[in-house]
């Protein structure tokens, strides 16, 4: 490992900080032989507080301890918080850590002198809920119940077919008319100075008026005639997707957020043997959609990054019976593994 971060730039771990300590790869010894490397840990909670040693995961440090779990079901009899979307944390906080790294990194080439940059998952899952935090020390409670929200053309409807969607005006006080006049509704809901303001919604209580009101307006029209109208009239909302609507959705395609991926050794899904597969939230018009090329086996070019660094093949043997390497001894993978993927569009001058 040594040898490698000679030439190395910057190294990422996710262990803690014990294990990094017994391998010789914590910040303080790592720093020390090489000062110009930035050091990067993902964790699962912050450095010094009393979980700073304990496993932290996506589930749990992330989705469960920062509230974020808690505060999506509806505040009624049925509230049962259910599970977050698998690894939904680890993304976000990877890009989190991404940053730092860039950040230090133009640092170290500024100064010739490297950084540690850490992360962890409830940080970044106590940022997210920023808005969610101080909402809460303003008397808002979460979770939310949506009949009572006090906003009401920021708030989530269904239609007469069962359609559920989320309808984003924050700005009440000037849209609300817009949303009303196109929902069809009774002219006193903007023309009584009673429902003008959420300043007046918030002093009378008559907020959760106004969003029975909308509801039942909502609930006498079908999706498509909600959906026409909204485009229309350019009022921001969406239709509250499945994960199958998702890996449907010609938006995401058009924008290469998820590309098909044809599998040629059957591993894939359908006729075609293909997976849908997302991509990097991040462009670069120098680059275009990145190409993609899918994972080789674990170990399958251990011995060739081995030989890179100066082991012969008689190291690279002792090593791997020792159980220090591991070497990947399966058929040779399909051609296909092999090639690139490309997205839609390509690099700009």
């Amino acid at each position: 490992m040594y040898k490698m971060l000679e030439t190395a730039d910057i190294f990422v771990t996710s262990l803690r900080d014990g294990a990094l300590k017994r391998l010789g790869l914590d910040y303080e010894t790592i720093h020390s032989k090489f000062p110009k490397l930035v050091f990067g840990q993902m964790r699962g909670y912050g450095e010094y507080g009393p979980m700073k040693d304990a496993k932290g995961f996506d589930a749990t440090s992330f989705a469960a301890r920062s509230g974020f779990v808690h505060a999506i079901p509806q505040a009624n009899e049925h509230f049962e918080p259910g599970n977050s979307p698998i690894a939904f944390g680890d993304w976000n906080a990877s890009i989190a850590l991404a940053v730092g790294l860039v950040a230090a990194y133009s640092n170290t080439l500024k100064t010739g002198k490297g950084d540690k940059v850490t992360t962890s998952l409830y940080h970044v899952g106590t940022w997210g809920m920023t808005a969610a935090l101080v909402a809460q020390q303003q008397g808002c409670d979460y979770p939310k119940n949506r009949m009572e929200a006090k906003c009401p053309t920021n708030n989530s409807y269904v239609s007469s077919d069962g359609i559920w969607f989320l309808m984003c005006f924050g700005h009440y006080n000037k849209y609300h008319k817009l949303v009303f006049e196109t929902l069809g509704m009774d002219e006193k809901w903007w023309t009584d100075p009673q429902y003008s303001s959420l300043e007046k919604l918030a002093e009378s209580g008559k907020y959760t008026d106004v969003v029975a009101a909308l509801h039942e307006a909502c609930l006498a029209l079908t999706f498509d005639e909600i959906q026409e109208r909204f485009r229309k009239n350019d009022i921001p909302f969406e239709k509250i997707q499945s994960v199958k609507d998702v890996l449907e959705d010609e938006e995401a395609f058009k924008n290469d957020q998820l590309r098909r991926v044809v599998y040629d050794d059957g591993q894939g899904y359908g006729s075609d043997n293909s997976y849908t597969i997302t991509t990097t939230p991040v462009r670069l018009k120098s680059i275009g959609d990145p190409a993609l090329k899918r994972s080789l086996p674990v170990g399958y070019e251990t011995r060739i990054i081995a030989k890179e660094y100066g082991l012969s093949d008689t190291d690279i043997d002792r090593l791997i019976s020792a159980g220090a390497l591991y070497e990947y001894k399966g058929e040779t993978p399909p051609k296909g593994t092999l090639e690139l993927s490309y997205g839609i569009h390509g690099p700009e001058e």
